[in-house]
């Protein structure tokens, strides 16, 4: 077996970090004999037709790794072993990473840093053409109302989140949220829901729909659930869905939405939670639920499927031990990034993981692992 060139190693040790993790079925680490052929049956330099004899061989090669004598192989072991020259990478670029849970109060800081700063302006101009009062209007109350949590937010500073949405009901969440607004005791006249809610409306509806006419059509919607807690809160006040839908013609919005994203902040190192001061990353990692986006200055250098809630959730326990088989795939992942980006050149870079998604919240919940 021949060595890849050095431009090659990392983009290889990525794609046999992905593999080695579809066939090690119980996150631990290791790979044993029917595993160990799945993967070489399945990386081009292996095939059959190269190797006619690999049932044999399998059971010498498997005697060279196992150190130990169990009958299993480490995975870097492994990946040493394909690479057979490890230097060779090592010394192209170098990693230190931090991994860290993002708390539904750091998105929510994040994306009021979004709305409210960084975006400002095109937010603004956004809300004068839907005909709503700018952002520092102190009568205007936003909620983010997402699939499992709500932010709300206003010209005062509020910034509360709550683990209750379009697809999570929680009415203890929901009262909590009232609660939250309503300390500030300001009137406010405007109450704007955005975010994931807009999908109840469609592409032949206005941009701002009354949220009592959306709870009337969905009388078990969440529009019907968060009409009804408003309206007690706030019987002055008028209260809108703004239309998220999209034209079915072109796929897009069929309005401009506001830009909220936490994600915006976060790949520019605002509102980094206080365990995260002292890092100051070169690199940050988005990583939700089904994937990660790998930012550095401000770009976005890659995007790479990986279902955290398969492999580090089994029901309500969070699997905390395949946490650093995962991380293990993301640096191999932003090492074969930066062979691409900086390829003439060695690099000492900082990277920072953060973590949302369904690990995020098992993770808060301080569940059993």
């Amino acid at each position: 077996m021949s060595t890849p060139p050095a431009e090659k190693l990392l983009e290889v040790k990525h794609t046999l970090h992905q593999v080695l993790r579809r066939v090690d079925s119980n996150g631990d680490g290791y790979i044993d004999k029917d595993e160990l052929y799945y993967v070489l049956d399945r990386v081009g330099t292996f095939k059959k037709a190269k190797w006619s004899n690999l049932h044999e061989t399998l059971d010498r090669l498997l005697a060279g790794l196992d150190t130990n004598g169990d009958g299993f192989v480490d995975v870097d072991e492994f990946l040493d072993w394909v690479l057979l020259d490890k230097t060779e990478v090592s010394s192209l670029h170098t990693l230190q990473t931090r991994h860290i849970f993002l708390s539904a109060e750091d998105e929510a800081r994040m994306e009021r840093i979004a709305l409210f700063d960084l975006e400002c302006q095109e937010n603004n101009g956004i809300l004068a053409q839907a005909g709503l009062c700018e952002l520092t209007d102190p009568k205007l109350l936003l909620l983010s109302v997402g699939s499992s949590s709500t932010q709300a937010y206003d010209a005062a500073g509020l910034s509360v989140s709550v683990p209750t949405g379009t697809k999570v009901v929680n009415g203890q969440a929901l009262q909590d949220l009232i609660s939250g607004i309503k300390q500030p005791a300001l009137a406010y006249r405007e109450i704007v829901l955005i975010n994931s809610i807009g999908y109840l409306l469609k592409p032949n509806d206005p941009v701002l729909v009354d949220l009592k006419e959306l709870a009337t059509r969905s009388p078990e919607s969440a529009a019907q659930r968060f009409h009804v807690a408003l309206k007690e809160a706030f019987p002055l006040a008028q209260t809108r869905v703004y239309n998220r839908a999209k034209d079915p013609q072109t796929k897009r919005y069929k309005f401009p939405q506001l830009l909220n994203d936490f994600s915006l902040s976060l790949t520019k190192g605002c509102g980094l939670p206080e365990e995260s001061f002292d890092f100051h990353p070169d690199i940050i990692v988005d990583w939700g639920g089904s994937s990660y986006k790998v930012f550095m200055d401000g770009k976005r250098i890659g995007t790479e499927v990986m279902d955290a809630n398969a492999f580090l959730c089994d029901g309500d326990t969070l699997l905390r031990d395949r946490l650093p088989i995962a991380v293990k795939e993301i640096e191999a992942c932003v090492l074969a990034l930066l062979q691409r980006e900086m390829p003439e050149r060695s690099a000492h870079k900082k990277v920072l993981i953060a973590q949302t998604g369904k690990a995020r919240e098992l993770a808060m919940r301080g569940c059993k692992i």
